[in-house]
């Protein structure tokens, strides 16, 4: 980092003014006004000075954990004949943007040693504070529920967890009641704003949830406008209907100018809306911040106030290029919220790299290095964006010409660095990461243990689950039908583009993948048949809505449908309908749509027509059958056809869930 002369004179005022007792500015201190060397404050130590000059000494006694590569490098400085993986924080006297100062001990027999530890080489963060601490009197909210909703023993650790960390992931498995616990966290914090943001499904649950222990009128339920007709936004802003003069557009946009934010100690509302109350500055001067703020009720709401934001299914935040990934990162970093729980049962969906996403919301150390996380946690390689490609050649060009030099390898290896160090100033990177060399996993799970809670059903006691997979060949008749399918495709696009060459490997996915959807319906309706003969009810999941309504005309009134073309009303009639209703024996749902908020404990199968790419959208969809309230064993079927896309897909599954299972551990298995 480095401080300009302004801020480095402010630091030697400081240091010349300094009565405390930070042992490392006191030493600073004799370094420039005893020893008379002013070169002693460089930028590090400048800016250590200004960030810690009011923080005293804090005792920790605590044994933490570094990286092998740090203990490699204080082995050889220390001179000892062991690898020092193993550290003991005496006292922490401050931070930096990338290093902690402490004294620490590598053995007990040796006075303790001032060292400034790399953030990213910790992999324990000895700074946390034991959330047992915390005192709740949890008696009290099971009388404000009635005791309809009498908290769990691991409820109870993860309300504790919450008010501890103040910013930190709830990583609850499916059907653990990860809303009951950030409900009772947030009321319990006495915060003056909550604000919720979730999926649109999951509104009225957050508000059946909270409406146990406060009183409604607390609550306010945020609906957009862009779902709304040009009649609904004609008589929200005062008009007669048809009678405005304004198309749709214009209404929508007058709509959201006026506004329709409710200040209240709770709110509630959808991802999809965010935008519609907050907008990114359109620059980054004091007149573009107080423009955003007057326009922003949301942003009001938020800032100087004791406040909790709550991110609802946080892992489709994993997107960094995504709107709804840059509006919410712009409103908390400006609104600097008291606390931040991201809820989510499944944190990492694919690899390392979409977890990194989620962690940047948190502002921990494990974020600062970019470079560093792709690189040793996702195996990455940098490379110049394609847009800068003819910028790098230049830099290249022109430093081939002053070395005298035609290649690469002519270059010695500290000309080689520093031209790439001139690239990678002058041009934007990008990380390319490759599944095939992810590593050093072990090692990410322990940086980020402090971060993340995480219990699963196997640590409740519920009942069994239990995994089919069920495989069928496909007919000779199937087969020559998808051949017929591709060979219209292709000779579509040859059509359209006769240089374009096609990868059948890539588009079977697509193509081949709504076809087998299809075929897979009459073996599904088999299945499901043999069930309901059994007097049970079946939960069916699908990818395509195709298939729903293919199932639905099958099933007729003795099943109801969930996707995301309902309604909010007709999803939580249907919900109702399933699970109070006997003659209702099928939900459809819609994998994308169904997969969260809901709770179909009715019954205890559960069928995949189709399945996801996501191991975690299985997961949780598995989850809404097997979860707290369930009292009979539960039956999962996946079905395969054989030689296809699907087992294919299967198989890939299957192995992005052992990379899952590497990095998020429970709290049991944490060391």
């Amino acid at each position: 980092m480095t401080i300009s002369t302004k801020r480095k004179n402010e630091a030697f005022e400081l240091l010349r003014r300094y009565d405390g007792e930070n042992p490392y500015i006191l030493l600073l201190q004799k370094y420039v006004y005893v020893d008379k060397d002013i070169n002693a404050i460089g930028d590090f130590q400048a800016e250590f000075i200004l960030k810690n000059y009011k923080t005293e000494p804090i005792a920790i006694n605590k044994m933490t954990r570094v990286a092998d590569w740090y203990a490699e490098k204080k082995q050889e400085s220390w001179g000892i004949d062991f690898l020092p993986t193993k550290l003991k924080i005496i006292s922490y006297l401050g931070d930096t943007d990338s290093h902690y100062a402490c004294y620490v001990k590598y053995r007990k027999s040796v006075e303790p040693k001032l060292c400034f530890l790399p953030k990213k080489a910790v992999l324990k963060n000895f700074l946390v504070k034991d959330y047992n601490e915390i005192e709740v009197d949890f008696e009290r909210y099971d009388r404000l529920s009635g005791y309809k909703r009498v908290l769990y023993p691991h409820q109870k650790d993860a309300i504790k967890f919450l008010l501890a960390r103040k910013k930190c992931i709830l990583a609850d498995g499916m059907g653990l009641g990860k809303t009951t616990e950030a409900s009772v966290a947030a009321i319990e914090g006495n915060f003056d704003s909550v604000l919720i943001i979730c999926p649109a499904s999951l509104k009225n649950n957050w508000k059946k949830e909270l409406s146990f222990y406060i009183p409604e009128r607390e609550i306010s339920v945020i609906d957009g406008f862009n779902d709304k007709t040009k009649g609904e936004l004609e008589e929200f802003l005062g008009y007669a209907q048809g009678k405005s003069g304004k198309n749709k557009k214009e209404l929508l946009e007058e709509a959201k100018t006026a506004g329709k934010w409710q200040f209240n100690r709770f709110v509630i509302l959808n991802y999809d809306i965010v935008d519609e109350f907050y907008k990114i500055p359109a620059g980054r001067s004091q007149s573009a911040w107080e423009d955003t703020f007057e326009k922003s009720p949301m942003l009001q709401y938020i800032t100087n106030r004791k406040t909790l934001i709550i991110i609802d299914e946080a892992h489709k935040l994993s997107n960094t290029k995504s709107n709804r990934y840059k509006v919410l990162k712009s409103l908390i970093k400006k609104g600097n919220p008291d606390s931040l729980y991201l809820i989510t049962g499944t944190p990492l969906t694919n690899d390392p790299t979409n977890i990194y996403c989620v962690l940047s919301f948190l502002d921990d150390p494990i974020t600062s290095d970019y470079k560093y996380y792709m690189e040793r946690y996702c195996g990455a390689f940098e490379m110049v964006h394609p847009k800068d490609k003819a910028k790098r050649q230049r830099i290249v060009d022109s430093y081939f010409e002053r070395a005298g030099v035609s290649t690469w390898k002519q270059l010695t290896d500290k000309e080689r660095n520093e031209l790439q160090e001139k690239i990678e100033k002058n041009c934007r990177m990008i990380f390319i990461p490759n599944s095939n060399k992810i590593e050093n996993l072990d090692e990410l799970r322990d940086r980020i243990s402090h971060i993340y809670m995480r219990r699963t059903k196997e640590d409740l006691t519920l009942p069994e689950k239990r995994i089919h997979e069920v495989f069928y060949d496909l007919t000779d008749d199937q087969l020559s039908e998808y051949d017929r399918l591709w060979d219209e495709y292709e000779a579509e696009q040859e059509k359209l583009d006769p240089e374009k060459e096609l990868n059948r490997g890539l588009l079977e996915g697509s193509i081949y993948r709504r076809y087998l959807s299809n075929q897979m319906v009459p073996y599904t309706e088999r299945l499901a048949d043999g069930i309901i003969a059994k007097g049970e009810k079946v939960v069916i999941a699908c990818c395509y809505d195709e298939e729903i309504y293919t199932l639905k005309d099958y099933y007729g009134d003795t099943a109801v449908l969930f996707n995301g073309k309902c309604s909010l009303k007709q999803k939580d009639a249907a919900v109702e309908a399933f699970m109070g209703n006997d003659d209702v024996k099928v939900f459809l749902g819609n994998i994308a749509s169904a997969g969260v908020g809901i709770t179909l404990t009715s019954a205890t199968n559960l069928i995949f027509s189709d399945m996801s790419y996501v191991p975690s959208d299985n997961e949780q969809m598995q989850d809404r059958v097997h979860r707290i309230g369930q009292t009979k064993p539960v039956d999962i079927y996946y079905q395969i056809f054989r030689n296809t896309q699907y087992e294919r897909m299967w198989n890939i599954v299957m192995r992005k869930q052992i990379t899952i299972d590497a990095v998020i551990k429970k709290e049991d298995e944490k060391q």
